[in-house]
Order: C-alpha cells, then sequence, then structure tokens
C-alpha cells in the first residue's frame, strides 16, 4: 500500500474587525446621502437669523424716528401754569395724529397720556377717561408710567361726577406702593368719602394722609378736614 497523502491543514484567516463607524461619521454619511434636506435647514435657519436681525433693525429705526417726533411734538404742548383750556384743544389733532402715525411704539404711550391730560385740561372729562384706559392698557405690567395713568383717571373721574371710579383709580395707586403719591391717594380718598358723607371712613383716609410722607396736600389743610369730619360724625 502506498503511502496516504497528508493534506495540509490550511489556517483560516481571521477577518480584521472594523471598528463602528464613530458618531461623526454616521451624521456624515447620513448628510451625505441626505444633502438637500440638509442644505434646505441650514438655508432656513440662515434666513431666520436674516430675518430676526432685519425686523430689530427695523423696530429700532421706527422706535427712534418716533422718538425724534415725539421730541418736536413736546416743544409745542403748553407751558405748564396759566394756560386756557382752548390753548390745549389747538394741540389734540396733533397729539391724535401723532399717535396713528406711530403706533406701537414707546412715544404713542406717552404721547396717550399727554392727550389724556390735554382732554382733561380742556374739560373733556369723558374723553380723558376713555384715552386714559387706552394707555392703562397698553402699559405693560409694571410699566412705571402705570401710577402717572391712573393719577389722571382719579383725577377725570371725579371732574366727570364719578366719585365711586375715582375712589377705585385712587385704590389701585395706593397698591402701587409708591410712597411718593400715598400722601394725595389717600387725601383724594378722604374728600371723596366727606362728599359721601361717611365721614369716619374719610377721617380714616385724612389721618392715613397726614402720616405720608409728602408736602401736598399741606399738613394744616389735613388738619383741618380731620377737625370737620370728626365734629360731623
Amino acid at each position: 500500500m502506498g503511502a496516504k497523502k497528508i493534506k495540509p491543514v490550511r489556517k483560516l484567516q481571521k477577518k480584521l474587525a472594523l471598528p463602528p463607524d464613530t458618531a461623526f461619521e454616521q451624521v456624515k454619511k447620513w448628510a451625505d446621502k441626505n444633502y438637500a434636506i440638509v442644505f434646505g435647514a441650514c438655508a432656513a435657519i440662515v434666513l431666520t437669523v436674516i430675518a430676526v436681525w432685519g425686523f430689530s433693525a427695523y423696530d429700532r429705526s421706527k422706535q427712534l424716528r418716533a422718538q425724534s417726533a415725539y421730541g418736536t411734538l413736546l416743544s409745542r404742548l403748553p407751558a405748564e401754569g396759566k394756560v386756557s383750556p382752548a390753548d390745549w384743544e389747538m394741540v389734540i389733532p396733533d397729539l391724535q395724529r401723532f399717535i396713528s402715525e406711530h403706533r406701537d411704539t414707546a412715544p404713542a404711550l406717552n404721547a396717550r397720556i399727554e392727550l389724556a391730560k390735554a382732554f382733561f385740561e380742556a374739560k373733556r372729562y369723558g374723553d380723558a377717561i376713555k384715552t386714559g384706559k387706552e394707555a392703562l392698557n397698553l402699559a405693560t405690567a409694571g410699566n412705571s408710567l402705570g401710577p402717572l395713568i391712573l393719577y389722571q383717571l382719579g383725577y377725570a373721574y371725579e371732574s366727570a361726577g364719578k366719585p365711586d371710579e375715582a375712589a377705585n383709580e385712587w385704590t389701585s395707586l395706593k397698591q402701587g406702593g409708591i410712597p411718593d403719591l400715598e400722601r394725595e391717594a389717600d387725601w383724594n380718598l378722604g374728600r371723596i368719602f366727606e362728599g359721601k358723607k361717611e365721614f369716619a371712613r374719610a377721617a380714616e383716609m385724612y389721618q392715613l394722609a397726614s402720616q405720608a410722607p409728602g408736602d401736598y396736600p399741606p399738613s394744616a389743610l389735613i388738619d383741618q378736614q380731620i377737625a370737620r369730619v370728626k365734629a360731623a360724625e
């Protein structure tokens, strides 16, 4: 018998294991396959940034133009002091025109407050109340102009013969926590309650007014009013 041939044993070559794709490579492959989507998303982001920047620049420009025009308008308003209702009546159209042309700007809110004052000085109390309420609705929470609007509305309601509405405005003003205005607010509430013959409440408000800081109304006047309502109780 011939010798058996031994078949050579073939060594199995191990396949080298490839490292898994990194996250970056996976994203890159996805981007290569979805180029149109990626390009569109990037373009949308760029356009959004440009649009936001453009709107901000336009808004700043609009505010600056309004501020400049408002400065010119203020120079035409009657000075504080001895002016007649007719003097204020003359500037009402200018204020209304400014508000119409520069609505949604900070100076437009200031102009509404001046318009409410012009109506009040012209003895058009209904229009003063309407304009004041519009200004109050436009003033954001915490706006520093809010107390001034309430102050104007308090006197406008009282001049219009609406003491209860006036009392609400003075009470809201007191709750604003501005010490410089509390004295006058309490004093006005005292006058309103005295006019309604609610003498005990009037005396209480006058007492609070006398204790609040400030010079107006003068202490001598408040003391006289306290004595008067206490005598009437």
